[in-house]
């Protein structure tokens, strides 16, 4: 059983990225009216603060102006700082991100003296393919030299992991001893507690966070993540084929993040996939190598001292959901790509007549829908237009220029 942190503590959970952060902040944003009674404050009024924190950790959204985020992580300081909640706690995993003097720039904005680090940790095994997947949500803005395929990708990140070309936030999150290495050295490793993702029991880690702000057990509830679900292979495939002419033409990255990667991926990912669609399978090799690397990652978190909560051998002997060789081409089935294209349509025909708002950046495309509709005097909502805009290359892209069958480039 973890023990609670002390009374008047600022709980921060940094992540990192694919250790069961949405399910985390799911739960504790669905308790909110409930988490008072029991002394605790879950801050930022959103059920994940993450412009503030990508702020906080030096970045932001190509939709971003410059600095847009630096007010939401001003005010979300102040109000872990005002808060006189028993137990206030912040979670998102775009802390993880931050550089070592951003770091230190966080704990002293929360108040070092009553912050706690929590650091939720999964076997990288079970990492790999839902993060490059999640690559391939944001293509055209990582660093992605080369256009690799996962197989490709696996062979740059576990076997020249120094490299800088292809994925280099990659292991900046996921070496996880130096991520604890660095929180700790920041907040002292009595103050930071690493809990172990064990995806057999899902509940633990809920059960953990509970533990830790003394709420009681059983009140945080997990909530159905078939929104936040891995793509499939075939929808994988479909969406690099749309990377792929996207990046050759060049087209705007604001656009990518506001119509793509928060839209029509979004869109797609509300699809039910057919029985026996194949998923995104590891190669035995690439196991192997991951588990060497957790096996380094265990000895080098043990001698921080820091507080564990959970299985730290996972690390090293956990294999991914799916296992083997991808097929060099792939079935991608005609609804994939209808609902993609569907996703399209809908967040242009949900962009509101009227000019962006201050402090978000519209791309090129995004800024001749708004005016468009306003040159027509479209009420915000209305999908009339949609045939209109059909012409534009977004769409006409997106609607039949993706093959039925597509090979899965290595």
């Amino acid at each position: 059983m973890s023990e609670a942190f002390p009374d008047g503590t600022r709980l921060l959970h940094i992540g990192p990225h694919k250790t069961g952060t949405t399910s985390v902040q799911r739960a504790f944003w669905d308790s909110r009216e409930l988490l008072p009674e029991h002394g605790v404050l879950w801050a930022g009024g959103l059920a994940h603060p993450m412009s503030a924190a990508m702020a906080a950790a030096g970045n932001q959204l190509a939709t971003g102006e410059q600095g847009s985020g630096d007010e939401r992580w001003t005010e979300l300081a102040a109000e872990v700082r005002a808060s006189t909640a028993r137990m206030t706690v912040v979670s998102s995993e775009f802390f993880s991100d931050a550089p070592q003097e951003r770091v230190a720039q966080i704990v002293a904005a929360l108040g070092a003296d009553q912050t706690r680090v929590v650091i939720t940790l999964r076997p990288v095994t079970r990492i790999l393919a839902s993060q490059w997947q999640q690559y391939m949500q944001n293509q055209p803005m990582v660093k992605y030299i080369g256009n690799p395929g996962y197989e490709g990708w696996l062979d740059l990140v576990l076997n020249h992991p120094n490299q800088r070309e292809v994925s280099p936030s990659f292991w900046r999150r996921h070496r996880h001893d130096r991520l604890v290495e660095k929180w700790a050295e920041a907040i002292g490793p009595e103050r930071l507690v690493v809990v172990v993702v064990d995806d057999a029991r899902p509940r633990d880690v809920l059960t953990s966070f509970e533990q830790l702000t003394g709420l009681p057990v059983g009140l945080l509830q997990p909530r159905e993540a078939s929104a936040n679900r891995s793509l499939t292979l075939p929808e994988v495939t479909m969406l690099r084929a749309f990377n792929a002419g996207w990046m050759e033409r060049q087209w705007s990255a604001a656009d990518y993040t506001r119509y793509v990667r928060f839209g029509a991926v979004r869109e797609l990912m509300s699809r039910t996939p057919a029985p026996g669609e194949p998923p995104i399978r590891t190669p035995s090799w690439a196991v192997e190598r991951a588990n060497e690397i957790g096996a380094e990652m265990i000895a080098n978190i043990e001698r921080t001292g820091v507080r564990v909560d959970g299985d730290l051998a996972l690390l090293a002997s956990a294999e991914p959901r799916s296992v083997g060789d991808n097929p060099a081409v792939v079935d991608v089935p005609a609804d994939v790509v209808g609902r993609f294209a569907a996703g399209l349509a809908k967040v242009i025909a949900e962009t509101p007549a009227r000019p962006a708002p201050a402090g978000r950046k519209a791309g090129p495309l995004e800024t001749a829908v708004r005016i468009e509709k306003m040159r027509r005097a479209v009420p915000p909502g209305d999908a009339r237009p949609v045939a209109e805009l059909s012409r534009l290359d977004l769409l006409r892209a997106a609607a039949g220029r993706v093959r039925r069958r597509l090979p899965m480039a290595g």
